[in-house]
């Protein structure tokens, strides 16, 4: 139960995060970080997937909701949960067991843990992107705004992501 609450938590700031203070700066119109796919990033891996796919579309709904989305951010978390077993097992040659009760993000070392959130983020970044654009008449552009959001992103979210691993995935 302590670790499904501190889940909430950390979701909640982490949305409320990006709501508030990261959608309001105005670094460039190439960089948009946004550290909210860290709600489906970080769930825990032993969840069934429905409970990861309604979570991920509620998270998607709430952004979509408080920013105006009209749907983009829903569209592109979802596929997020749908995937995030096979980038874990790509990028850090692990599987998930069903019948493994501790949290696998607690037992990745720090480079396998920067490799699968760093994937996870620049696919999201790239679907957010080409959804957002529905165009690849500046394919350049098009790349350096999803590589420089990514970077921005993990600038941001990597003190996120270590605290969480440390303090609530370990307990």
């Amino acid at each position: 139960m302590f670790k499904n609450l501190s889940y909430l938590w950390l979701s909640l700031a982490i949305m409320a995060l990006q709501i508030f203070l990261i959608d309001e700066l105005s670094i460039a119109m190439w960089l948009r970080p946004m550290i909210f796919p860290l709600v489906v990033i970080l769930l825990q891996m032993e969840w069934r997937p429905i409970w990861v796919l309604l979570t991920s579309a509620l998270v998607g709904l709430t952004m979509d909701l408080a920013l105006g989305g009209s749907g983009l951010y829903t569209a592109t978390i979802v596929p997020l949960a749908v995937i995030r077993r096979g980038v874990m097992y790509f990028t850090t040659k692990r599987s998930i067991e069903h019948g493994d009760q501790t949290s696998l993000l607690s037992r990745l070392s720090s480079r396998q843990l920067l490799a699968y959130t760093s994937m996870m983020m620049f696919i999201h970044h790239a679907m957010f992107f080409i959804m957002e654009t529905l165009s690849f008449a500046h394919p350049m552009q098009l790349f350096a705004t999803i590589v420089c959001s990514t970077l921005l992103s993990m600038l941001v979210a990597w003190p996120i992501l270590r605290i969480f691993t440390l303090k609530i995935v370990s307990k």
